[in-house]
């Protein structure tokens, strides 16, 4: 043994293991409460009997990132089992009396903290606490964190598989120049796991499934991919709000996520590209790397650039199901549910003030349409459905400065059909509007609604104009 953490995989270890998307053991995911303690009061449009109800932005954001730890909470396991065992998060707060982590059942709230803990990998201050480390780096750095009684969380990265995160635990002499880096593995409770590496040739590897019921895969590691450590004081801190108004600076998170997987687990391999229009680089571009076992594009964008991305290359086989989403100062507009075929191209453009979304393909398209904002005493957010995308058809998604929502369509094909809801939420109560039937959108028109500057008490209507029409279409409380 050359250094050990005193970590016991089953005394500081979870005796359940990491899981995907919702089920019958783990009900719950991030709860209000959980965002309250991620991103502060600001998530919040109002406090009732101390429990936050969360602003329309929020809530959205709230449903994304639930949707988005279905690629596995292990990000999360490996932060909360660290901070636990270091005594930096106190375990009677969240565990039955008595019991160590590894004797606590599920729970709601252990689902819902474990949630939270993974869910911090996407803003500061701990997505800007991630530094990689040759692996004699990684040893030095873990043998002083266990020195002082702290740990770091690990995290690793395998181009066409993923990534994953974990508890290192202990360093052991393997011989012929080998060291054996012990972790804790949230997807085997109980054991204990070991990556393999060479510090002299600062090479490794390491056997493991993102998901439990998945196949396994081996990440291999070199000069050019290495291991990442994260820092863990920071994780329980209250985190830059990805879509809170004036919070931050005014980049653009952008995130394209794939929840669609081949027969066997394995994420499918498509082709992803974000350009400047036209092509070429986009200047001040961030890649932000986020560990789940998605096919998961993430970056950060400067405020006032225009950009574009490209989606194909699906091998035969399962169709992708894409969604992309962009989160900026105190508002969120995404196109979900992209259906993205053997053969098929889609493309997405966003305009310089990144006010607007273009979606085009050359399949159809049924996409879910999400808009949400926020203004100084009230939130609102909207989900469009109905509307199929022709092949030379551009369907556009935008939030005008005037306060409209405008969903337009232009090029060639058939009129859309959009059914539109819209909730307005404020420090009072919420108010839900419904166009309850399709609003008809000729081909070079375009539907309008006076979403953001919506006060909740004054009629709602969608307007269509544009190729002859101007029509009207009241919306009526949703049941």
């Amino acid at each position: 043994m050359i250094a050990t953490s005193g970590f016991d995989v089953k005394r500081d270890g979870f005796s359940f293991a990491n899981w995907g998307s919702a089920d019958a053991t783990h009900r719950r995911g991030l709860t209000p409460s959980m965002m309250q303690t991620l991103y502060g009061d600001r998530i919040c449009a109002r406090i009732v009997d101390d429990g936050c109800v969360l602003t329309a932005t929020g809530q959205a954001l709230q449903a994304d990132m639930n949707e988005n730890a279905g690629g596995g909470h292990c990000f999360g396991f490996a932060a909360l089992a660290g901070l636990f065992a270091t005594g930096q998060l106190d375990k009677a707060d969240y565990l039955p009396a008595g019991l160590s982590v590894y004797e606590a059942p599920p729970s709601d709230l252990l689902d819902g903290l474990i949630t939270r803990y993974a869910s911090t990998q996407y803003s500061p201050p701990t997505n800007s606490a991630r530094a990689a480390f040759p692996v004699a780096g990684i040893v030095e750095e873990l043998e002083a964190a266990w020195d002082r009684g702290e740990n770091y969380l690990l995290a690793i990265v395998q181009e066409g598989v993923g990534g994953h995160a974990v508890t290192p635990i202990a360093v052991r002499d393997l011989g012929d120049g080998r060291i054996g880096i012990v972790v804790y593995d949230n997807n085997f409770p109980g054991v204990e796991n070991m990556i393999v590496a060479n510090p002299g040739a600062d090479t490794w590897y390491y056997t493991t499934a993102l998901v439990p019921a998945e196949s396994k895969y081996r990440f291999i590691g070199s000069p050019d991919n290495p291991m990442n450590l994260f820092q863990l004081p920071q994780t329980p801190a209250v985190h830059e709000c990805l879509i809170c108004k004036d919070e931050g600076d005014d980049s653009v998170l952008v995130v394209v996520k794939d929840n669609a997987k081949n027969r066997d687990g394995t994420i499918i391999d498509w082709d992803f590209d974000i350009t400047a229009p036209g092509g070429g680089e986009i200047e001040g571009l961030e890649q932000v790397e986020i560990f789940d076992n998605r096919n998961t594009n993430t970056f950060r964008v400067p405020a006032g650039v225009a950009f574009e991305m490209a989606l194909d290359g699906v091998p035969a086989g399962p169709a992708a199901d894409v969604d992309v989403s962009l989160y900026g100062d105190g508002w969120i507009n995404e196109i979900d549910d992209i259906e993205l075929s053997p053969g098929a191209r889609t493309s997405v453009k966003v305009d310089q003030d990144q006010r607007k979304l273009d979606l085009s393909s050359n399949s159809v398209l049924a996409p879910t349409l999400r808009l949400a904002s926020e203004q100084a005493n009230w939130s609102v957010a909207a989900v469009g459905t109905g509307l199929r995308v022709l092949p030379g058809s551009t369907l556009s998604v935008a939030r005008e400065t005037d306060g409209d929502y405008v969903y337009a369509l232009r090029g060639v094909g058939l009129p859309g059909s959009l059914k539109l809801d819209v909730r307005h939420r404020d420090g009072v109560r919420d108010r839900d509007v419904t166009t309850g039937g399709p609003v008809s959108i000729p081909v070079d028109s375009s539907a309008s609604v006076a979403a953001h500057v919506w006060n909740g008490e004054t009629p709602l209507t969608v307007r269509v104009e544009g190729n002859g029409v101007d029509r009207t279409y009241p919306m009526v409380p949703a049941s």
